[in-house]
């Protein structure tokens, strides 16, 4: 069975990225041998990344940091589910990434699924680069939805007709990538 941690990067309250990610976890868990865990940073509530070595030298001795260590680390891959803010991923999202050691995600699959008024591929692209310092392998497959078109009244989430099977080809992309680089890790 194959873990898979559907993060989501939003922490405000008024968020629409838990209905995303929702949808995610069980799109991807209709994959024949995943397992999808939702993983919100909203209830890790993360303090600033403040630690004394940076994590590629040190796990982090934060507590609260501990849980999403573990759930990372214990995936065989991720599916990020990030909005673009101000042409980027969130500062929650980029925090809790600081928070993780280079070992949690090295060699792992791990897919993007972006949401904004232009789909949030421009977090998406910002998200692959930092992504790679991890030596992530991010795959190609990418979900991209747009708030005016895949949101009703921009809130409820209704995915367009065109996002069938989407979810479940990146999630058999992140396992196949998982499963062929699992030596490495």
């Amino acid at each position: 069975m194959a873990k898979i941690a559907v993060v989501i990067g939003s922490v405000r309250p008024n968020r629409i990225g838990a209905q995303v990610a929702e949808w995610v976890a069980g799109k991807a868990a209709s994959v024949e041998g995943v397992e999808a865990q939702v993983v919100d940073l909203r209830e890790l509530d993360l303090p600033l990344f403040a630690e004394e070595l940076p994590t590629a030298m040190a796990a982090p001795k934060e507590p609260k940091a501990q849980p999403w260590l573990q759930a990372i680390s214990e995936a065989d891959g991720v599916l990020f589910v990030t909005p673009e803010y101000n042409h980027s991923i969130p500062g929650s999202l980029k925090n809790a990434l600081d928070f993780l050691t280079p070992a949690s995600l090295a060699h792992k699959g791990v897919g993007i699924v972006s949401y904004g008024f232009t789909g949030g591929v421009r977090a998406a692209e910002q998200l692959r680069l930092i992504l790679a310092n991890f030596e992530a392998a991010t795959v190609n497959a990418q979900v991209i939805l747009s708030i005016p078109t895949d949101f009703e009244n921009m809130s409820v989430f209704k995915p367009a007709a065109y996002h069938d099977g989407e979810v479940e080809k990146q999630t058999e992309a992140v396992v196949a990538r998982s499963q062929a680089l699992a030596s490495l890790r």
